[in-house]
């Protein structure tokens, strides 16, 4: 059976900097990414779901001009309803902007974003090379690429591990639609023969983040099966999991997770922050500055 994203929608809540908050260190990093672009930027998360990161980012940076798309009509819609500054739009897979779109006059068609963030997402898509093309086209020559992909057939993964003691089973397939598993390499490989240039990489989720999320589909996979199979989403089943106890314990566990994620951000780990820039002129440009 295939994934349902319009029956698991991600991006209800609010992203915020809060140590205790799952979403704080991609949201940081996405943002230290962005830090340089002048008021009046505009500044696109790519599988935005109903938004939590990219509408974050406006009211903290309310000087840019903010979009966000999805292949969802059911995030949108539900991004929509927010009223927060943020304009949505429905997307193709590996077309974001075409010229008979009816946001081209808004948008500015291809070659018009200063930057484009995409949050778990590379993992989720059957050719993640065209959407890096397609990202890489509605971008503004030298325009800033933010990703934060996790690489689970990396050999820092405790997914890789479990996959070749054959103890995955496809759970984050089953669960979360992950259909492509990168490694570190492959990733940056990746990037580079799309023509992007690595600016910056940092990691994150080294060992306890892993191990919490190893137990988040364990967890996920014992509900499904009490539910008949049901497709669950896991942020509105942990969202509403517990007593004013376990909420605590669920935000000291988060606090602990950006805490080593913070110590050792700059320790490869499969989680990976990813800053790159768009080549101007395409030709073959080394894999990272470091």
């Amino acid at each position: 059976m295939s994934f349902n994203y319009e029956q698991s929608i991600w991006g209800r809540g609010e992203a915020s900097l809060r140590w205790s908050d799952p979403t704080a260190f991609r949201l940081k990093q996405s943002l230290q990414a962005i830090a340089s672009l002048p008021a009046g930027a505009k500044v696109l998360e790519v599988g935005c779901g109903a938004g939590q990161f990219i509408r974050a980012i406006k009211k903290m940076r309310p000087e840019f001009e903010c979009f966000g798309s999805d292949i969802s009509r059911e995030a949108i819609t539900l991004a929509q309803q927010k009223n927060d500054g943020v304009e949505y739009f429905i997307s193709e897979p590996y077309k974001l902007i075409d010229e008979t779109s009816p946001f081209v006059p808004l948008l500015g068609g291809e070659g018009n974003f200063d930057a484009v963030l995409v949050f778990d997402v590379l993992e989720h898509v059957d050719n993640p090379a065209a959407l890096l093309q397609e990202i890489r086209r509605v971008l503004k020559p030298n325009g800033i690429f933010y990703a934060f992909v996790p690489c689970e057939g990396d050999w820092l993964s405790l997914w890789h591990l479990l996959e070749v003691l054959h103890l995955k089973k496809d759970l984050t397939k089953k669960h979360a639609g992950h259909i492509q598993y990168f490694s570190r390499r492959s990733l940056l490989k990746l990037f580079g023969q799309n023509y992007f240039l690595i600016q910056r990489l940092r990691y994150s989720e080294h060992l306890l983040g892993q191990k919490i999320g190893i137990l988040a589909f364990w967890l996920m996979e014992r509900a499904t099966k009490k539910q008949g199979g049901k497709q669950i989403n896991n942020e509105t089943y942990f969202g509403e999991q517990g007593s004013g106890l376990i909420r605590l314990i669920k935000k000291l566990v988060n606090g602990l997770v950006y805490i080593e994620s913070t110590l050792f951000s700059l320790v490869p780990s499969p989680n990976v922050h990813v800053v790159a820039k768009k080549l101007a002129t395409p030709h073959p440009p080394s894999l990272s500055r470091g």
